[in-house]
């Protein structure tokens, strides 16, 4: 049975190289808890290139969530962020690595788009 964040993970080892993630390089281990139960996801990123584990390795970065919340965040219902500075998730070590990183996180579907943001400033209904 697969999930969003399993399907997250795999998707980005699939790729094995993000463009947007071209001038960053570091790891990030994302701690997801479910009860008692630990799961772990290493990011290995070299300039772009991307390599996923389940290692439990020190990390430039670290984030500490449930791992129901992660699902959401995974999803794209959830920004990441928010959830940081909101509390629900703990964030350590290499900020500037996680905030590059959130750039991989679908978008939440309530947030609107650039091209609306940009009517909507420049006085139109943007729709």
């Amino acid at each position: 049975m697969t999930n969003a964040t399993t399907d997250f993970f795999e998707g980005l080892a699939r790729r094995g190289h993000e463009p947007l993630l071209e001038k960053a390089s570091g790891t990030l281990r994302f701690e997801l808890t479910n009860g008692k139960r630990q799961e772990r996801w290493l990011v290995s990123v070299d300039k772009g290139d991307i390599a996923i584990s389940h290692r439990n390795e020190k990390a430039d970065c670290t984030l500490r969530a449930p791992k129901e919340l992660f699902d959401h965040v995974a999803a794209g219902e959830t920004n990441a962020m928010a959830a940081v500075l909101r509390g629900a998730m703990a964030a350590e070590g290499n900020w500037e690595l996680l905030v590059l990183f959130q750039r991989l996180f679908p978008g939440t579907p309530e947030a609107p788009s650039a091209s609306r943001r940009q009517a909507v400033a420049a006085g139109g209904s943007g729709r």
